[in-house]
């Protein structure tokens, strides 16, 4: 029986050279959506924009979305051809022919008025939110206490929130360490509620570039050393590390740098609406960044 062909109909400008590089892998994982392939050790996500354009994804049309996953088959070899520019699984193959590149790329912050009016949008959208994170923090309550002025006690999570805020401009290894250690792989999941924090609290630094080189090394080190998150989150993870975010991400925080009103509800609701609470999570990292920047702590 011929295989048949199907078109991916995008593809992120980092997937031609991670194919080139590795050329031969299996099927990792399945979901509605999509799924996953593992090459060598990158995934690479094959299916449709749900969730947005991922920065390692090759996207296609609903149609042929349910086509290939009722196709493919956990843990089947894959093959990139070079001459056809396609990947080749037993039953079909995904062709980046006609496909559109992409590239979801920043805006830098353009000044701390912006900032300010920015952040106070961001406080007040998150501030009406009756869902708990992923990690059962009430941002409303945090925000409040947070913003209280005198000596503070803070207990469980929040505390951690509180040492990622401080940490992140700091060079103390250790509590760096110890800070990361404690949202790495926190949660329920294929991306657990820390770390779909820590890409948010990222994709803020992308636009205004204030952590610390020391925390970038260290989340880095920990991701490469050890298996202390799921592997579709250490590939988020390590994609933000280089700046690289899936457009969902991108399009909120480019409307909170730009200060671009038009395009922050929008934006706002297709982030929230991820997952079953990524969104919120990676809504809730993005003003942690923010928090961090407006209160430096360099120790």
């Amino acid at each position: 029986m011929k295989k048949s062909t199907l078109f991916g109909e995008g593809y992120s400008d980092l997937i031609p050279l991670l194919l080139c590089k590795k050329g031969n892998g299996h099927v990792h994982s399945i979901f509605k959506n999509g799924f996953n392939i593992k090459m060598d050790d990158s995934l690479i996500f094959i299916g449709n924009k749900k969730n947005g354009l991922l920065p390692f994804g090759i996207h296609l049309l609903e149609e042929e979305t349910l086509k290939a996953v009722s196709v493919v088959k956990n843990g089947e070899t894959v093959s990139w051809n070079t001459g056809t520019n396609s990947l080749d699984f037993s039953g079909l193959s995904i062709s980046l022919e006609n496909g559109q590149r992409f590239k979801n790329e920043l805006t830098s912050l353009k000044n701390n008025r912006v900032f300010e009016i920015g952040f106070e949008k961001l406080c007040s959208r998150l501030s009406t939110m009756e869902e708990l994170t992923g990690l059962d923090i009430d941002i409303n309550q945090f925000l409040k206490r947070f913003n209280d002025v005198g000596e503070k006690k803070w207990f469980g999570p929040e505390s951690y929130l509180v040492m990622l805020i401080e940490v992140v401009m700091s060079s103390d290894l250790y509590l760096i360490e110890k800070t990361l250690r404690y949202f790495l792989g926190r949660g329920k999941g294929l991306t657990p509620s820390g770390d779909d924090m820590i890409v948010g609290l990222l994709a803020f630094d992308a636009t205004s570039n204030f952590i610390s080189a020391l925390f970038y090394q260290q989340l880095s080190e920990l991701l490469e050393s050890e298996p202390i998150t799921t592997d579709v989150s250490r590939e988020y993870l390590r994609y933000a590390i280089r700046h690289e975010f899936g457009s969902a991400v991108t399009e909120l925080v480019n409307s909170l740098a730009s200060g671009d009103d038009a395009t922050f509800n929008k934006a706002f609701q297709n982030l929230l609406e991820v997952g079953h609470s990524s969104g919120l999570d990676t809504l809730f990292g993005i003003l942690i960044g923010m928090l961090a920047f407006k209160n430096p702590n360099e120790q």
